[in-house]
């Protein structure tokens, strides 16, 4: 069985070698340049996709945990909405009307703050003052290519990929402590279809894999940026740590 794996992956380096060796002579930081154009053109969006992040058991087992997440987002007035659903628990994160509410189904508890105005000024309170954490943020910001290029060791157009039946560039961002790939549609709207970060100095270098749809004319539902409190649902403080 062993043997076949390596026979296996042997094939399949031989595959991303010759897509390498066609590669075009594509700049891969115009591409991110291009994809970040396109997200901070767009008014409202959604965006969702299955998403897998590693975990390391106490023995020292890397294992996958799934789950689906969704991305809603209005410019104006400002307006987000994340869920990140498991089998085990959904849990939502709401801006809105100034104010960050999230919410844990399975432990029934909430925390509210007051936050600036604005996308880009929510998300700095999100990810600075609160410490909320998930990946779907990077997709949030209206430059996004200014956060993927920032402290870049070295960023690199990798060729294509065929994903879900559609062409992707593939683009290698290398960082001190971390590597991101982003795959941007190579026809069309050139947004992302899928992201994969890794943690190089972790042990078993622990990856996060999103594969992402998009919807760039939404109707959202009436209530679908207001948070209410489910009856019995305990506030708690971000002090708490909510981890996400």
């Amino acid at each position: 069985m062993f043997a076949k794996i390596r026979i296996t992956l042997t094939f399949l380096a031989a595959i991303a070698g010759t897509s390498m060796a066609y590669a075009q002579d594509i700049d891969a930081t115009g591409l991110v340049e291009r994809m970040s154009a396109e997200i901070a053109g767009l008014d409202a969006f959604i965006v969702a996709g299955d998403a897998y992040a590693d975990a390391r058991l106490d023995a020292g087992q890397i294992i996958e945990h799934s789950s689906q997440v969704t991305l809603q987002l209005r410019r104006e007035p400002s307006a987000i909405r994340i869920s990140n659903r498991s089998s085990e628990d959904t849990r939502e994160i709401y801006f809105n009307d100034g104010a960050v509410s999230v919410y844990s189904n399975a432990e029934n508890f909430y925390a509210q703050a007051e936050i600036p105005q604005g996308t880009d000024s929510m998300l700095d309170f999100a990810l600075d003052d609160i410490g909320i954490e998930s990946p779907m943020l990077d997709l949030i910001a209206t430059d996004v290519a200014n956060d993927l290029l920032t402290d870049v060791e070295r960023i690199s157009y990798l060729g294509t990929s065929l994903i879900r039946d559609r062409i992707y560039h593939h683009v290698g961002i290398r960082y001190p402590d971390t590597d991101v790939q982003v795959w941007i549609a190579s026809e069309g709207r050139p947004l992302p279809g899928k992201l994969a970060i890794s943690s190089k100095w972790e042990g078993g270098a622990p990856r996060f894999v999103a594969f992402f749809e998009w919807d760039t004319d939404p109707e959202f539902a009436q209530n679908a940026f207001t948070f209410d409190s489910p009856e019995e649902a305990v506030e708690i403080d971000f002090a708490d740590k909510i981890a996400h």
